[in-house]
C-alpha cells in the first residue's frame, strides 16, 4: 500500500515524498494538482480527511496548508494489516486575495467543517466548498482571521461592548430572516435546540421542522470557543499543558499524552518504560471516567436521571485514583513532555486505590446490565435508530466508540501504538448494528477493555520493579531541553471519544510552540447531525445527540 501511494503521488510535481511513521508525506509544488491527486488517492483507499491544518509563516509571506488523509480500512481482517495514511502539504500566498485553493469537500465530505475552520481562523478560501461561511468563531472575529500571526487578541478585546453588540446583531438579523422566509403560516418553523438545553450544553442546533418532523439541522458551535491552539503559543512547552488538558476534562490525561509525544519527537527524546506504562494507566483511567459520564448522559437525555447518578458514583472512585497520584481530580496536569509529572514512591498503595475503583465497577456492573442495558424503554427507542454504516464511517471520518459501534476496526492504540500499548495484549472491541443502542453498549464494553489494559500495565511495572529495571521514584521523568530545534511532528492518540491528532510546528531555538493544530472527534460527529437527524421527530433529538458522545470542550477548543 505504501509504495502504491508513493507511485500515485509521484506522478505529480512534488518537492519531496518521504515516509513518516504511518504516513506517506509529500509536498505539492502546484496547488492545482490537489484535486486530481485527492481523487486518485480516494480510489486507492485513502477515503477520509482527518483534518486540514494551516500554518502561517508570516516572515516568508506564505500559508502552508496541511492535509491529513487517513486510510481507515474499517473492514480489515486483523490488526497486523498496515493502515497507511497520507500527509499532503501545499503553499499558498499569504495575501488574502490570493490565499485560496480548491475545496476537497465534494470528494471527501469529512473535510467539510475542517475547511470551514481553516477559512474562519486563517482566511484560506476554499473554492467550490458547498457552503463556505464563517464557522466556530463569533461575529466579532469575522474577516479578522484570529490565528494569523499578525492578529492582536489584546487589541481586539479592548472593544468588548462593540464585540458583544456584533454578536447580538447577528442573532437579531437571523430572527428577522426566518420571519421573512418562513413566517407564521403553515406547520414549518425553526426551533433553537440549545445552547441552554439540558442535553445539549453550549451548542445550538437550528432545527427546521415541519410539524414534529425534522427537515434540516444546522449545528451552531463556538459558544465556548477558547482558541486553545493560539493559547499554547503563549506558553513554554511545559506550560502549554495547561491549555492542552482543557480540551475536555471528561478525559483529561489522553490529550496530554498526545501533545507530550509530539514535543518529545521534535526534541529527540525517548521516555522511560515506567513512564510509558504510567501513561497507559492514567490514560485508561481518564477514558473510564469519561465513558461513565457518557453512559449516564445517554439515559439522562431520555429523562432517566437515576443511571447518571449511578455512573457518577462509580466515576468518583476513578477520580480518586487520579487525585491520589496528581493531587487533582479534574485538571490533573499529570502528564508532561518527558514522561509523567510525579514519582510513585509507594506503587502498591496506589495500585490498591485502582483496585478499589475496579471492584466498585465490577460490583455495580451486573445491576447496570439488568436494570439499564436491558431497559425496555431504552431498547424500543434506541434499537435500529440512527444507524451508521461502515461506509458512513469512512465517508465522514467517524471515530472511536461511534465508529466501533458500527463494526469498524479502528483504534489508534492498535493502528499506531504509543505509550506502552505496543507491549500489551488488546484487540478491537466492536458492535455490529451501528445504532444508538450499540453506541451505548460499546462504551460499556470499552470500560472492561480499559480495566484489562490497566491490569496489564500494573503487572509490567511490578515486573520491572522486581527485576530492578524500574525505579518509580526516579524513572517518571527525563530531562527535556528548554529550547527545541525547528521541526514538526504529527501524533495521534485514542481519546475516549475517538482519535485526537496534533500537528506541532516549532522554529529554531524555540521556547514555545509556533503552531499546534488540535483535531478532535466531536467536530465530525457534530457534522453528522446534519445527516443523522432529518426524517426523525423532535423527541428523537436528545437520544440521538446523546448517542454521539459529543463534548463541547473538544468541539469548541
Amino acid at each position: 500500500m505504501r509504495e502504491k501511494l508513493k507511485e500515485i503521488i509521484g506522478r505529480y510535481d512534488v518537492e519531496y515524498i518521504e515516509d513518516y511513521r504511518s504516513w506517506v508525506k509529500a509536498k505539492l509544488k502546484n496547488k492545482e494538482d490537489l484535486l486530481p491527486l485527492i481523487k486518485e488517492l480516494k480510489k486507492a483507499g485513502v477515503k477520509s480527511c482527518s483534518t486540514v491544518s494551516p500554518t502561517d509563516f508570516i516572515d516568508e509571506n506564505r500559508i502552508e496548508v496541511n492535509y491529513f488523509l487517513e486510510n481507515l480500512n474499517p473492514t480489515k481482517s486483523s490488526k497486523e494489516e498496515e493502515k497507511v495514511n497520507v500527509w499532503l502539504k501545499v503553499d499558498l500566498d499569504r495575501d488574502l486575495q490570493n490565499c485560496e485553493i480548491d475545496s476537497i469537500t465534494p470528494i471527501m465530505p469529512s473535510a467539510n467543517y475542517h475547511e470551514l475552520e481553516a477559512y474562519s481562523t486563517f482566511g484560506v478560501k476554499f473554492r467550490g466548498h458547498p457552503n463556505l461561511r464563517y464557522f466556530l468563531i463569533s461575529r466579532d472575529y469575522y474577516g479578522k482571521f484570529p490565528f494569523r500571526k499578525d492578529f492582536d487578541f489584546k487589541e481586539h478585546e479592548k472593544n468588548l461592548i462593540e464585540n458583544i453588540n456584533a454578536i447580538t446583531d447577528e442573532f437579531l438579523e437571523e430572527f428577522e430572516e426566518h420571519e421573512k422566509t418562513i413566517g407564521h403560516e403553515g406547520s414549518r418553523t425553526v426551533l433553537h435546540w440549545g445552547p441552554t438545553h439540558p442535553a445539549s450544553g453550549p451548542i445550538r442546533l437550528k432545527v427546521f421542522t415541519n410539524g414534529e418532523i425534522i427537515e434540516k439541522v444546522e449545528p451552531d458551535i463556538g459558544y465556548v470557543w477558547r482558541a486553545l491552539e493560539n493559547l499554547v503559543e503563549r506558553k513554554d512547552f511545559i506550560g502549554a499543558i495547561v491549555a492542552v488538558e482543557r480540551i475536555c476534562f471528561m478525559d483529561n490525561p489522553n490529550p496530554m499524552i498526545c501533545y507530550s509525544e509530539a514535543v518529545e519527537e521534535i526534541a529527540g527524546k525517548e521516555i522511560t518504560p515506567f513512564a510509558k506504562y504510567m501513561r497507559v494507566i492514567l490514560g485508561e483511567t481518564g477514558r473510564i471516567a469519561s465513558h461513565l459520564i457518557s453512559m449516564g448522559s445517554f439515559f439522562g437525555t431520555m429523562g432517566l436521571q437515576t443511571f447518571l447518578m449511578w455512573c457518577l458514583d462509580v466515576r468518583e472512585y476513578f477520580l480518586d485514583v487520579l487525585e491520589d497520584y496528581s493531587g487533582a481530580r479534574i485538571a490533573t496536569s499529570c502528564i508532561e513532555p518527558g514522561g509523567v509529572r510525579y514519582p510513585l514512591p509507594d506503587p502498591e498503595a496506589w495500585f490498591n486505590e485502582i483496585d478499589k475503583a475496579i471492584k466498585k465497577w465490577e460490583k455495580v456492573k451486573p445491576d447496570i446490565e439488568d436494570i439499564f442495558l436491558k431497559n425496555p424503554l431504552m431498547t424500543k427507542r434506541a434499537k435500529n435508530t440512527g444507524v451508521f454504516t461502515l461506509e458512513d464511517v469512512e465517508e465522514y471520518f467517524l471515530a472511536g466508540p461511534v465508529a466501533r459501534a458500527s463494526g469498524a476496526k479502528i483504534d489508534v492504540r492498535i493502528d499506531e501504538p504509543y505509550a506502552g500499548y505496543a507491549d500489551l495484549e488488546m484487540d478491537y472491541v466492536t458492535c455490529e448494528n451501528g445504532d444508538a443502542r450499540d453506541r451505548l453498549y460499546i462504551i460499556v464494553k470499552e470500560v472492561d477493555q480499559s480495566i484489562g489494559l490497566i491490569k496489564q500495565a500494573i503487572e509490567k511495572i511490578r515486573e520491572g520493579i522486581e527485576k530492578g529495571e524500574m525505579n518509580p521514584s526516579k524513572d517518571h521523568l527525563i530531562k527535556m531541553p528548554k529550547k527545541l530545534p525547528a521541526g514538526e511532528s504529527v501524533r495521534r492518540i485514542e481519546w475516549a471519544r475517538g482519535e485526537i491528532l496534533m500537528h506541532l510546528v516549532t522554529q529554531d531555538k524555540a521556547t514555545s510552540p509556533y503552531r499546534l493544530k488540535i483535531k478532535t472527534p466531536s467536530v465530525n460527529h457534530t457534522m453528522m447531525l446534519e445527516n443523522l437527524l432529518p426524517g426523525h421527530t423532535l423527541s428523537d433529538i436528545p437520544l440521538l445527540y446523546g448517542s454521539m458522545h459529543i463534548c463541547q470542550g473538544d468541539l469548541d477548543r
